[in-house]
């Protein structure tokens, strides 16, 4: 599969021509860092464009964790920002700062296994980001056995990469339509799609089998029909707003008037009595994704 990696630096991505152009994936940067005020300008709008255009996305943290402590601090803002989201590709952990992997095999893999525990113990798929030559003298086999591997390697024809590995970052200077300038090429090996919503993880439901399986959850929603919507889930002021204008609390809501909007979303309100009442601007409190529906 051919994907890219994509951050705040590309700028603003038009999506559509990125698809036309034979994108079959993207990873794409939540934030760095330890801080809240860290996250990538541009995650919001470029994980919309992404589902808007059937793109499947997994992100990534790039680090600068020089302890197993700070690595979990990241992890925990990581976290923070893949509420509400499914990914359909795993989140990575970035580490190539040279101060942090000067340290060594030993410290490097423990700030590695510190935040990739974390994010797996919430139920996400992870995996690990780095160049071939800090993979293999940086990390032990053991953790590049356990996690997903991404392996940064340019000029070459095929990465001679000591180890297994999803995806190939094989160049930093690709061209795709709709994105300003360079941008990272990857190819994908495996289908982590199918795994990940299997497993149900990532945001996904598990896939149950025959015997145990509960009727697929339907895309109809009804006027009136209590929804539960689980904490920090984004809430858009249209049906194509790419920035949320709040973040939910838990709880249950009621579907307005049950008429599916754009992106697969539906204005919702706070109490059965308010759905169908007008003017909408008093009752409806705003556009949720019906994913985030249970």
């Amino acid at each position: 599969m051919r994907g890219i990696d994509i951050s705040k630096h590309n700028g603003v991505v038009n999506w559509a021509q990125v698809k036309a152009d034979g994108v079959q994936f993207a990873i794409l940067r939540a934030g760095y860092g330890k801080e809240a005020s860290q996250k990538d300008t541009q995650f919001e709008a470029n994980y919309i464009g992404c589902k808007a255009q059937g793109i499947p996305c997994g992100a990534y943290w790039y680090s600068y964790a020089a302890t197993p402590a700070e690595a979990r601090q990241e992890a925990a803002v990581c976290l923070s920002f893949l509420q509400g989201k499914t990914f359909a590709f795993p989140i990575y952990f970035d580490i190539e700062e040279q101060k942090v992997l000067a340290q060594g095999k030993t410290a490097c893999t423990a700030i590695a296994k510190a935040f990739l525990e974390t994010v797996e113990k919430a139920g996400y798929f992870v995996g690990i980001y780095s160049s071939k030559s800090h993979l293999e003298s940086c990390f032990t086999e053991e953790l590049r056995t356990r996690y997903a591997v991404w392996v940064a390697h340019y000029g070459v024809d095929k990465t001679t990469y000591h180890g297994q590995y999803g995806i190939w970052q094989k160049s930093s200077t690709g061209k795709v339509s709709g994105i300003r300038g360079n941008v990272d090429m990857n190819e994908c090996y495996t289908n982590y799609p199918a795994a990940i919503r299997k497993k149900g993880l990532n945001g996904f439901k598990a896939v149950q089998t025959a015997a145990t399986a509960k009727p697929a959850q339907a895309k109809s929603w009804k006027k009136g029909q209590a929804v539960h919507i689980g904490s920090n889930v984004p809430l858009f002021a249209n049906e194509t707003a790419t920035t949320p204008s709040a973040r939910l609390s838990a709880g249950t809501y009621y579907i307005y008037d049950g008429v599916p909007c754009k992106l697969g979303r539906y204005r919702i309100t706070t109490t059965a009595a308010n759905c169908g009442r007008t003017p909408v601007g008093k009752y409806v409190t705003g556009y949720v994704s019906w994913d985030n529906f249970k």
